[in-house]
């Protein structure tokens, strides 16, 4: 008697198939791949046969006793440890359910454990299965075969250089040897091979290590090494001996902008994640391995968690990212915060002067929090003068040092001794808003936000200016930037521009028109206090 799931399946695997951003085939290849290097194999097989209509998995991980391949058809089923794998609970061939006439698996388990099921959708509420007899299909001591059937050929995943592809942008690291021996080999104990059809999968830029920059991720003061990556930039030209072996210009399988990896499986790319965006972005193209990110992966493992303690993880890590590629980006000429003389003078008061004027509406326009929140720092009191009657005192915390980007701040919270609170601070503290309980020293929320001049180049039509993340860029290719140069006005353009372009991420009920106004009166009323108005 067939055994039987006994829950709305179908729903279920939709549910779960609409969390993830890639298309179906892709997600079934890919969930294939990270269940076999979850069991710690280090060959898988792709068959591809289009007479017979079925495309099969074969590795030779630990592969499932006959309990464990029982359990397996339980959609709940999952044994998996968060930050101990890149797979979720045998998802690849579930999901396949959902375009497959049916499903059969065969694995051996060790000491001699072999069974073989085979599972089909034939309603909403059936997806019965059944145990069937082992056919050897796995040749390895220890493995897992799952082979999918479909009803017709016109599945993409029968075609060879679909899945070849899917293989290639989503497992790149564990496909460059230059990725396992400098990170990947402390994770694997052997390389991973990629075959499909008895043929090897191969990087087509395989030989062409000497047009990548390669960077190592380091974590904090200890320098604890988090990850290596690398960045290339299409279409550079090689010397003549690479011309004699027909390396001519650098190519990559990786579409622009960086893209994470963790244990091998890449998650995420572009460049809007880093908050760094190359004057020429659309030439470059790189990935970092970091597999501590595994740690915050979403359960379908195809983006980072979101929550407080998540986000701290991945801004810790995202700034050592960060403090690794802006070296090499200096040394290919693309470095987004390299400026004229003038505007690196320009852009630190701008930087002070902006933050200062949106620290006092932080509170009223909380919408724009994720864009401005940054540390409480200690600050030296002024009076809370001056037409901005709304300020909030709550600013001013009297909890200890939070933390942003994922690594405290405490090393610039530091107490002044008494001598030098009556004297003068020997070191210049930003200042702050008086608390009524202390007379100087308080902790005061500084704005996160960073501002950088940089041409935009890479967007259809003209902008002031955009933000990623919390980097704010000026746009200094709008004609408007030019004139303001000419002018000497660039100040002012600046904060138009920073009112323009954080507008858009007000509430609905808000009035930009409002925002600009009070963020104006804001800046003016600082810069009044320092004899400085424009």
């Amino acid at each position: 008697m067939a055994n039987e799931t006994r829950v709305n399946l179908k729903h279920l695997l939709e549910d779960i198939r609409d969390t993830y951003t890639s298309p179906l085939e892709e997600v079934i290849l890919t969930e294939l791949v990270a269940n076999a290097l979850d069991g710690r194999a280090t060959e898988i097989n792709f068959y591809i046969d289009a007479e017979q209509k079925f495309l099969s998995c074969v590795d030779n991980g630990v592969g499932m006793k006959r309990l464990a391949l029982k359990n397996y058809h339980n959609i709940a089923a999952s044994t998996k440890t968060r930050g101990q794998g890149i797979g979720f609970a045998g998802v690849g061939a579930k999901l396949s359910l959902l375009i497959a006439e049916k499903v059969v698996t065969e694995s051996r388990g060790g000491h001699g454990s072999q069974s073989a099921t085979e599972w089909s959708m034939t309603g909403p509420y059936r997806a019965p299965w059944k145990y069937v007899p082992f056919m050897g299909t796995v040749t390895a001591t220890r493995g897992t075969s799952v082979a999918i059937y479909f009803g017709d050929s016109q599945t993409r995943l029968l075609d060879g250089e679909f899945v070849e592809q899917t293989i290639i942008k989503h497992f790149y690291p564990l496909l460059s040897p230059d990725f396992y021996n400098r990170f990947l080999k402390y994770f694997y104990k052997t390389p991973i091979s990629f075959l499909l059809n008895g043929r090897h999968i191969l990087l087509p830029e395989s030989g062409q290590e000497a047009y990548q920059h390669w960077f190592s991720v380091h974590l904090g003061k200890a320098r604890q090494s988090a990850g290596v990556g690398f960045l290339v930039r299409t279409g550079d030209k090689m010397g003549w001996l690479q011309k004699m072996l027909n390396q001519s210009e650098a190519v990559s399988s990786l579409p622009s902008g960086l893209w994470i990896s963790t244990f091998g499986k890449v998650i995420k790319g572009g460049w809007e994640w880093l908050g760094i965006l190359p004057k020429n972005s659309r030439d470059l193209s790189g990935l970092v391995e970091i597999p501590g990110l595994s740690e915050i992966l979403t359960t379908n493992k195809s983006d980072f968690l979101s929550d407080q303690n998540s986000l701290k993880k991945y801004y810790k890590f995202r700034k050592a990212v960060q403090e690794a590629v802006i070296p090499v980006l200096t040394e290919l000429g693309e470095n987004p915060v390299a400026a004229d003389g003038r505007e690196e003078k320009l852009i630190k008061p701008l930087n002070q002067s902006v933050t200062s004027a949106l620290n006092f509406l932080v509170n009223d326009f909380p919408e724009l929090e994720s864009f401005l929140g940054g540390s409480r720092v200690l600050t030296k009191g002024k009076a809370q003068t001056g037409p901005l009657d709304k300020i909030n005192t709550a600013l001013l915390a009297k909890e200890g040092p939070e933390q942003a980007y994922g690594e405290a701040k405490s090393e610039t919270i530091q107490s002044v001794p008494k001598e030098e609170k009556s004297h003068g601070e020997k070191t210049p503290v930003p200042q702050g808003i008086a608390d009524s309980s202390r007379a100087r020293n308080v902790k005061a929320k500084t704005s996160g936000l960073k501002l950088v001049l940089a041409d935009i180049t890479d967007e259809p039509e003209l902008t002031l200016g955009r933000v990623i993340d919390d980097v704010l860029t000026i746009n200094t290719a709008h004609p408007a930037w030019n004139k303001a140069k000419q002018r000497g006005q660039e100040e002012y353009h600046v904060l138009v521009t920073v009112a323009a372009v954080l507008s858009r991420f007000l509430d609905a009920e808000k009035n930009p028109q409002d925002f600009l106004n009070r963020l104006l009166v804001a800046w003016a009323t600082e810069k009044e206090k320092e004899g400085q108005l424009f």
